[in-house]
């Protein structure tokens, strides 16, 4: 993308105001490891070793686990799934830096045509609304009304959440818009209409359904969420908005909007939108939902930027606990001290606060387990712990539990809790927890050498001798030291190399760019942005990959030499004719022949 001169100077400004170190420890715990920091990485289910790598030098990082990589604008395009502009944009609100006007005609409208987009939909959203809080309100709304009655929900929630309802009808909220002005291509693309085989249009909630509007953190109307009266339908009890421009199921959270305001210091997390409206109805003003499916690590993601503490509020069947489980192990991956609320007699949130009050619900909060206690109950209701066996049993699922614990006085006190239980040592359980710990790492070791050895295949076309793994190795420290050190760029060119002499295309492309650099000169930003997102990760893999060595120069003789090395055995291979061709081709097929009676002759005269 050709930019203007003053646009780079605000994107090398937006770079240097946004310290990379700073801005991921914001997303994780950084540890210092030499010159360099290490992370778990929070774009990935990276749990115990620290893939992620960070230069403070270079103002770049490199995940070896998920293969991401580049500048701290890249780490936010992927934290936050954003585009380039918007994470430069979401940067340069971080460092108060006022966005210029950038970019090429083209790309300005490019950019402006998204952003109408997006607020058409908005505005469509917005006024689809409004039709559904004016028919809940009608005639036809009555059913609808009369059901969020018995419900317990009051006008002022209604107004406060504005539910509506969407009457039957193939075509009413198409026609209605439509009458606003909106196409129905546009009605669709908000994901309000549904397209039949003949081309034709009609409402995507047309049954009769209460409406839920979900609106993002910044106050718009991103999608709804559409619930049956009748439980015996054949159609879905829930039905959401499709996947649009604006609305993505797994990164949002129904009630944030509201919640992000709590002083509470944590966030109640149910499962259903009745569940949030009852509490906040109640003055407890901090529950959220997700939208209609698990809880992803994308919604954990974006709860990290309001609070570190969250309480699972899920409801106490067997489906509740599994899902309770399943969040709880997100939650603790992205850092939240997580704890589970327990609801006695098969309640759900919305129907205790009816019963029992706000008053006890919240003594029902403040009585949550931590989600290690609450995994241990669970698992100690299958075992008979007095029966010796079963106690056996027992102890080691409590162990593999234990070996999840990252914090040491943590880990300690659940280890005596549970060795007193069990009626053995602390010590030996301890055993136990380390002997899993170690089995869990080999485990992991032996899959990220997999991952490896797959990838390495994949690179080199299923070639796996030692010398084209060296060659590709010596390729990589030799780019580095390129990108580094401009004597090894001289050097390099004054050895005749060039970017063809390179194995792999994309050590041949960063070659080609490195190469063109003037005064041998790198900008690793600038250098970055001449690469496609798929790409960069394996670009700042190279970049970072420096082998701690101080002098490069020197260090490269070897990496240089080998390539070059390569490239005259090429090419004396090129220079072979077609009869030195087929005398080697001979050459080798009496070898094997001689290999196989060789092998035959041992077969028959060392029998088994």
């Amino acid at each position: 993308m050709a930019v203007s001169a003053d646009f780079q100077d605000f994107v090398d400004e937006v770079l240097e105001r946004n310290d990379i170190t700073e801005v991921i420890s914001e997303y994780a715990k950084l540890k210092r490891v030499g010159s360099r920091y290490a992370a778990l990485c929070p774009l990935h289910n990276d749990k115990k070793s620290p893939s992620l790598s960070i230069s403070p030098d270079k103002q770049l990082f490199h995940c070896f686990g998920c293969g991401a990589g580049g500048n701290v604008i890249h780490f936010i395009m992927a934290m936050e799934h954003l585009d380039f502009m918007d994470a430069l944009k979401y940067l340069a609100d971080r460092a108060r830096i006022p966005m210029p006007e950038q970019g090429s005609s083209t790309d300005r409208k490019r950019r402006e045509e998204t952003m109408d987009k997006k607020q058409k939909i908005y505005q469509i959203n917005a006024e689809a609304a409004r039709y559904f809080y004016r028919h809940l309100a009608g005639d036809e709304g009555k059913d609808a009304y009369a059901y969020l009655k018995e419900r317990g929900i009051t006008n002022a929630t209604i107004k406060m959440f504005g539910l509506g309802y969407a009457p039957a009808g193939w075509t009413r909220l198409l026609d209605y818009l439509k009458e606003k002005g909106y196409s129905e291509h546009d009605v669709f693309e908000a994901g309000l209409a549904k397209a039949r085989d003949n081309g034709s249009f009609y409402d995507a909630f047309y049954d009769g359904r209460v409406m839920f509007p979900i609106i993002n953190v910044q106050g718009n109307i991103i999608g709804f969420g559409g619930r049956i009266m009748q439980e015996n339908s054949n159609t879905g009890k829930y039905l959401n908005t499709p996947e649009t421009l604006v609305f993505k199921k797994k990164e949002n959270l129904f009630g944030l909007n509201l919640a992000k305001n709590s002083k509470a210091g944590r966030m109640l997390l149910m499962e259903g939108y009745m569940d949030v409206i009852s509490l906040h109805q109640a003055g407890i003003n901090n529950a959220i939902a997700s939208l209609g499916t698990a809880f992803t690590p994308e919604q954990a993601r974006l709860l990290k930027k309001y609070t570190s503490k969250a309480v699972l509020c899920y409801d106490a069947d067997d489906a509740g606990k599994k899902a309770a489980l399943r969040a709880g192990d997100i939650l603790t991956e992205q850092g939240f001290k997580t704890k589970v609320l327990t609801i006695t007699d098969g309640k759900d949130p919305d129907e205790f606060i009816k019963t029992k009050g706000p008053e006890m619900f919240q003594v029902l909060v403040e009585g949550a387990r931590p989600l290690i206690g609450y995994k241990i109950d669970a698992i100690k209701q299958h075992y008979d712990l007095n029966d010796t066996e079963q106690m056996l049993e027992f102890t080691e699922a409590a162990a593999g539990v234990l070996s999840e614990i990252n914090n040491e006085i943590e880990l300690e006190l659940y280890t005596k809790q549970i060795a007193k239980e069990a009626g053995i040592s602390p010590d030996t359980l301890s055993t136990q927890v380390k002997v899993l710990r170690r089995k869990q790492q080999q485990v992991k070791e032996r899959q990220e050498e997999r991952k490896e050895r797959k990838n390495f295949e994949e690179r080199t076309g299923g070639r796996r001798d030692l010398h084209e793994m060296g060659l590709k190795n010596a390729e990589r420290l030799l780019l580095n030291f390129m990108a580094e050190e401009p004597a090894v760029m001289k050097k390099v060119k004054e050895s005749g190399l060039t970017a063809e002499d390179f194995t792999e295309g994309i050590h041949r492309k960063l070659a080609e760019k490195l190469l063109a650099c003037p005064d041998d000169r790198v900008d690793g930003n600038a250098l970055l942005e001449q690469f496609s997102p798929e790409e960069i990760g394996v670009v700042a893999a190279i970049l970072l990959d420096d082998k701690n060595t101080e002098n490069k120069k020197e260090a490269s003789i070897q990496p240089l030499a080998k390539v070059l090395d390569a490239k005259q055995r090429i090419k004396q291979a090129e220079l072979l004719t077609n009869d030195d061709l087929h005398e080697l081709d001979k050459m080798l097929k009496q070898k094997e022949q001689e290999k196989r009676r060789n092998q035959t002759w041992k077969t028959k005269n060392n029998p088994q």
